[in-house]
């Protein structure tokens, strides 16, 4: 079984040219017969007439040696056409004729007259027909070759009418001398043609596996954990852009696996914190080594710790059903400017700690939106809890809301150190955190943002950032605004 590329390839090419030559082959061969046949069939007609014409000159002539001349006239007519030409009468006795080969002489009749004698009747009665291929009824059987017969009857009208039928035979297989010829000449030209093409096709199938054998290769690295290698592009046909497409794909593994990796550092560092605390404090009271008067003040601690772990546990848990599209929305008519008030007061107390500036820029009074309100109340408190994080003591924070056309417009914006260019690509995806060091990130794992873009993106809206290194972040997010009041 051919299982390489290469090898289809080559294989198809091959049995597409060998196919389409047999059916060309076989129709010049078809062709061919019908073009030779017609053509000697004319040649042989022609020569018919011309027999008859001397014939008729032959009767009407008086002179001596007129036979002589006609027998000399036919026999170089036989020999130019390659044919035996025969005159015989009604009864097919045959009285002038260029030649009688041996090997027919036994098999012909001998008339009264001495001459020979058709045996057959079938040869020269009315039932005859212009042109026959094969044996001429049992004539010619014997001698290996098929023949072509032409037979024409004639009747010259001189002090009596004469009557009588020109043969003439000839060999088909000298019929089909120039067809084989031709058709020689085709196999070869096909030879040389089907040779090019299979070079020309096993170059173009190399250049063309090349890459894709560069793309096996590579595959197997980044499956066992490598990310380094790339491909390089040539050329802009589709191979090329397949090439890219696989190269992008190396860049994006190699990011996601970035991104697990960081998610894995995150998650465990989140994790061991807590534990590690619970641990120490439980053990500390179950020692007795904490007072009793403040193991409530440590207990207090612990069930804030197991809160933490509680919502990582479920943010994870939501990520992931929003990702099977288990999650579905409830849609209904609300007003978004209040929602940015129940949102704001939600967190007031965060921006109390922080002494953060709250400012709110709604474009009307109210703007309905049509979505699903506790999600897009979580799409709020991720961002404003993020623009908090971020931002430094006595900062400001900014939540705006307008329209444009059909669609709500909602921003919050805020004063923090900004997000680098080269992050902001990956800011939205899961578990991705700008922050590498936690100095200031010491509550998330980087799946706040991932979250509000899926819900975001799950109500066919979009989502996007706007940030500038030292000069604070902004993200907006569309919603389908609503007419009712």
């Amino acid at each position: 079984m051919i299982r390489t590329i290469f090898g289809k390839i080559l294989t198809t090419v091959i049995i597409v040219l060998v196919i389409s030559f047999i059916i060309t082959g076989f129709l010049m061969n078809v062709g061919l017969h019908r073009m030779v046949t017609e053509e000697k069939a004319f040649q042989l007609e022609s020569i018919s007439d011309k027999v008859i014409t001397a014939l008729d000159s032959l009767l009407k002539s008086k002179q001596a040696g007129s036979l002589i001349l006609f027998n000399s006239y036919i026999q170089a007519l036989a020999a130019d056409s390659n044919s035996l030409i025969w005159i015989a009468r009604d009864d097919g006795t045959i009285f002038i004729y260029s030649s009688i080969p041996e090997y027919l002489k036994d098999k012909l009749e001998v008339s009264p007259e001495g001459w020979p004698r058709l045996p057959d009747e079938r040869q020269y009665g009315e039932a005859l027909e212009k042109f026959s291929s094969g044996d001429f009824y049992g004539l010619f059987k014997g001698t290996g070759v098929q023949w072509l017969t032409m037979s024409q009857k004639f009747q010259l009208s001189m002090d009596t009418d004469v009557e009588g039928l020109v043969l003439i035979h000839t060999q088909i297989p000298t019929i089909y001398k120039i067809k084989t010829s031709i058709l020689l000449i085709f196999v070869i030209s096909c030879s040389i043609s089907t040779l090019i093409a299979l070079l020309l096709v096993a170059v173009l199938t190399k250049k063309t596996v090349r890459p894709l054998n560069q793309m096996k290769t590579t595959a197997r690295r980044v499956a066992s954990g490598e990310f380094t290698e790339r491909i390089a592009v040539k050329g802009e046909d589709e191979i090329a852009e397949l090439t890219e497409s696989f190269n992008h794909m190396i860049m994006a593994l190699e990011s996601s696996e970035k991104v697990r990796r960081d998610f894995i550092g995150n998650v465990s560092h989140e994790l061991r914190t807590p534990i590690t605390t619970i641990k120490g404090f439980v053990e500390g009271i179950l020692d007795g080594v904490i007072p009793e008067d403040r193991q409530k003040e440590y207990l207090s601690i612990v069930r804030d710790e197991v809160r933490r772990m509680q919502n990582l546990v479920n943010d994870l848990l939501d990520m992931a059903k929003m990702q099977a599209g288990e999650v579905s929305l409830k849609l209904s008519h609300f007003d978004m400017n209040e929602l940015v008030r129940r949102s704001v007061i939600s967190l007031q107390q965060l921006f109390i700690e922080k002494n953060l500036e709250l400012k709110a820029d709604f474009e009307t009074e109210r703007m309905f939106v049509y979505a699903d309100r506790d999600a897009i109340q979580r799409v709020l408190i991720n961002l404003l809890h993020n623009a908090i994080k971020f931002t430094p003591e006595r900062g400001e924070i900014r939540v705006r809301t307008y329209l444009e056309k059909d669609r709500a417009f909602i921003s919050v914006e805020d004063t923090g150190k900004g997000i680098a260019q080269d992050e902001i690509p990956y800011i939205f995806d899961r578990f991705y955190k700008t922050d590498k060091s936690r100095s200031a990130d010491r509550t998330g794992v980087g799946l706040g943002l991932a979250i509000a873009r899926n819900i975001i993106v799950s109500h066919n809206e979009t989502i996007k950032v706007e940030s500038e290194e030292g000069h604070g972040t902004k993200f907006i997010f569309t919603l389908r605004s609503s007419s009712k009041v």
